[in-house]
């Protein structure tokens, strides 16, 4: 009678034991699946494992303004380069410039779909790389948004765009999953019109070949009628929105250069006119293979690829009536420890056509506003 007693507390406490270790794995996977995303945040800015000089950093920004032409301003992003420097590890960068990023576009992601924007006016944010999104009264669109590899939230933004434009297919501009997370959400996403082929893991323009945008498709097993491309010179509305695509050719020294007379790389420039403003992107390209002027239109908006400052001075003679430069393409960490070590892809290299609030070079007032990632201004 007393072994069967012992016996059955002895498999009371197994059951308990069973019952606990359950529960307890239960709680730890609702933590990963539904609550991971909250615990992360919670030790990311409650705990003591970022470096203070990440939060002292990130506060400096957010006491700085991107239309300040003091010298402050100035400092500030040279501190930007010296931090990315010092984050310098082996062929890549240690844990501190991407805890930089993550509190920077953290702070982004919850501005965006709280903001208002008046009748007439248009609010950009600078993301990351050439990312842009350009908030209006009624209508968001985001440019070559991309850079889930530095910021794993990146594609989160898409829930509060209504469109997406990327210049070209490489993976600093055209991040798969950025946009196959804004077609679920019902974004149109429009890529170049161009006629390509997929060869040596290179997608290159060729007359020959199939629609970029079927190409993506097949290989991608995409399907949705939202994934769009516009042909040359092609004018557009999509959602209300009027966007023109000009085809154009990668900057020089990268893969895709001009191969007889010819991009190899099917790129674009957008023109996008939202809420009465004129929004002019590059993507990474400095030039055409055709005879494109811009010289007639008012471009309120200039966002350009900053990597060799030889560029906007070029870029000026094709677009003269810029009222204002974004100079981007500052800090990409994809690119390595280069960006900083030779100065080409640094704020000392935009700075270097920078005066006052004002692009150096020129002999006209534009204004010419280096941005750092979350930052934003009304236009």
């Amino acid at each position: 009678m007393i072994k069967e007693k012992y016996y059955n507390l002895y498999r009371v406490k197994i059951i308990t034991n069973l019952l606990a270790y359950l529960l307890l794995i239960v709680v730890v996977g609702g933590l990963l699946v539904f609550g991971f995303p909250a615990l992360k945040n919670k030790l990311f800015y409650s705990s003591k494992l970022v470096p203070k000089e990440v939060f002292a950093l990130n506060d400096q920004i957010n006491s700085s303004s991107p239309e300040d032409v003091t010298q402050n301003r100035v400092y500030l992003l040279k501190q930007m380069d010296d931090f990315a420097k010092g984050s310098v590890s082996g062929n890549g960068f240690s844990s501190e410039i991407y805890f930089l990023i993550k509190a920077r576009l953290d702070q982004a992601l919850k501005e965006i779909p709280i903001t208002k924007v008046p009748k007439g006016k248009v609010k950009i944010w600078y993301i990351y790389n050439m990312g842009i999104i350009a908030k209006s009264e009624d209508k968001t669109i985001a440019f070559d948004l991309a850079g889930t590899y530095v910021y794993s939230n990146l594609a989160d933004f898409t829930k509060y765009i209504d469109i997406l434009v990327v210049t070209h297919p490489h993976n600093d501009h055209f991040d798969l999953d950025v946009v196959k997370e804004a077609l679920k959400n019902g974004v149109t996403v429009i890529i170049p019109g161009d006629k390509v082929l997929f060869t040596n893991n290179q997608i290159i323009r060729n007359s020959n070949g199939e629609d970029l945008v079927s190409l993506i498709k097949k290989r991608q097993r995409i399907n949705s009628d939202n994934f769009i491309s516009l042909k040359p010179q092609e004018k557009t509305i999509v959602k209300g929105v009027e966007i023109t695509a000009y085809p154009a050719n990668h900057r020089q020294g990268a893969i895709s250069e001009i191969n007889n007379g010819g991009a190899l790389l099917p790129i674009n420039w957008y023109l996008v006119k939202l809420s009465g403003l004129t929004l002019l992107h590059t993507g990474d390209a400095d030039r055409f293979d055709y005879q494109t002027s811009f010289a007639s239109k008012n471009v309120d908006v200039f966002m350009t690829d900053n990597v060799d400052p030889r560029t906007n001075e070029g870029l000026i003679n094709l677009v003269p009536n810029a009222k204002t430069i974004l100079p981007l393409h500052v800090l990409e960490l994809n690119h390595g420890p280069d960006i900083v070590n030779s100065n080409s892809m640094d704020y000392r290299n935009i700075l270097d056509d920078y005066s006052n609030g004002y692009f150096k070079p020129s002999n006209r007032k534009i204004r010419f506003i280096p941005m750092i990632w979350g930052e934003s201004l009304f236009f």
